[in-house]
């Protein structure tokens, strides 16, 4: 009923399509006007719609496998960590039983200590397998002391043509940490580091504190390695040795990253140039 928006309304429409031509035969042709329907023009947007939700649902459910993948590894590894603790308890509670009839039989004898301080060792392997798959306590504060008993216990049982260093600050740096898990870290890059030299070379352990944070760098000669194996060293099941299964650096990782809630990396390697291996965990 207005001119004028009816006006507006066919140019709208021309601008879209072509009005069409009807020839009458008085020669008083007449145009027909016309265009999408408001459906139809929501209906143009649906491809792209269409196209977005594939995607969104490509992406979720690639997270979902990858979240379950990584739910199942961690239920494995806390089964098997858990079933290796049940396996060690089993005979190590008989032979704390014989080291103390032992002791009886003749009290200093060094070999009986000697045998003592091994089967402690296992003692503490067994509980660091016990608290994987669950939450450990961090009740220990002075790393320092920590590191110091790891290099004092691993200095008489690795071999002696490694020249093993150990750097500590004068100043006891805290920080919350589980001394069991921590030192089964050490310990195994510290092993690795000596299988890398062949049982010969120079060996390192450095703290110290940087930002505010307490790096731990476990520093070797030996054979170093490429990018490629640097790139895999942390995943599971990889592994440089004949005989290895490739769980130690990923179980370290999961100690750092999941427990202490820092960082453990490769620093620096090169072939022949040794490796340089960082902990990096926030200083309290």
């Amino acid at each position: 009923q207005d001119p004028e928006s009816l006006k507006i309304l066919l140019q709208k429409m021309e601008s879209s399509y072509k009005p069409i031509e009807l020839q009458m035969p008085d020669g008083n042709n007449q145009y027909v006007y016309y265009t999408n329907s408001d459906l139809l023009n929501n209906l143009r947007y649906s491809p792209y719609l269409l196209g977005l939700l594939i995607v969104a649902y490509v992406s979720f459910s690639f997270w979902f496998l990858r979240t379950i993948k990584k739910t199942d590894e961690g239920y494995v590894w806390a089964g098997l960590a858990k079933e290796t603790a049940h396996q060690i308890g089993t005979p190590l509670s008989s032979m704390i039983g014989w080291i103390e009839i032992l002791r009886l039989e003749n009290e200093n004898s060094e070999g009986v200590r000697e045998i003592e301080n091994d089967i402690n060792k296992l003692k503490t392997i067994s509980e660091r397998f016990s608290k994987i798959g669950s939450v450990p306590e961090l009740n220990d504060l002075n790393i320092n002391e920590t590191i110091q008993l790891n290099y004092d216990y691993l200095k008489s049982r690795i071999s002696k043509k490694v020249h093993f260093m150990l750097l500590l600050p004068r100043e006891q740096l805290l920080v919350p940490h589980n001394r069991i898990l921590l030192s089964w870290v050490i310990e195994n890059m510290v092993k690795n580091a000596v299988d890398a030299m062949r049982g010969e070379g120079r060996l390192e352990i450095e703290l110290y504190e940087k930002h505010r944070n307490i790096v731990i760098n476990i520093k070797d000669s030996g054979s170093g390695m490429t990018r490629a194996q640097a790139r895999n060293a942390f995943r599971a099941g990889y592994s440089t040795k004949k005989r290895g299964w490739g769980l130690g650096l990923s179980l370290a990782k999961r100690v750092i990253r999941e427990y202490h809630k820092g960082d453990i990396k490769i620093a620096t390697t090169a072939p022949g140039q040794g490796t340089t291996f960082r902990i990096t965990m926030r200083n309290s």
